[in-house]
């Protein structure tokens, strides 16, 4: 087989649309976590504040949605996922090539509130 007929091996691109990938499906977790939790308070409007956590889970998953189908476009498919206490480790095939992907819970939890306080609107500065 010639090295031109060999399928280009991934990019920084692909690694960013793994990270993304993977900090939505947390950040989706977070936030069905938090309206389970919101639920039990005794808060005088619940219902409000878990409508807008809902609104902001619709748009997380909508964007999961539109990275999901640029993996597919790019070749990518993941095919495991660990959460360790240390952070989470996804393994996954990039058009033929087996990668890893790690990051630590610090990060993650860093990148997440991010992630969520632009869905808020929100400076974190």
């Amino acid at each position: 087989m010639k090295a031109s007929s060999l399928p280009p091996a991934p990019a920084e691109e692909d690694t960013l649309l793994i990270k993304k990938y993977v900090l939505h499906v947390v950040l989706l977790d977070v936030l069905e976590r938090d309206m389970r939790t919101m639920d039990t308070l005794s808060l005088k409007m619940p219902e409000l504040y878990i409508r807008g956590l809902s609104i902001i889970q619709d748009q997380a998953m909508t964007r999961l949605t539109s990275i999901r189908q640029a993996m597919k476009v790019h070749g990518i498919r993941i095919y495991e996922e660990n959460r360790t206490t240390q952070g989470i480790q996804t393994l996954y095939l990039c058009r033929g090539y087996q990668r890893r992907f790690f990051m630590l819970w610090p990060y993650i939890k860093a990148e997440t509130i991010s992630e969520l306080s632009r869905y808020l609107g929100i400076s974190l500065t």
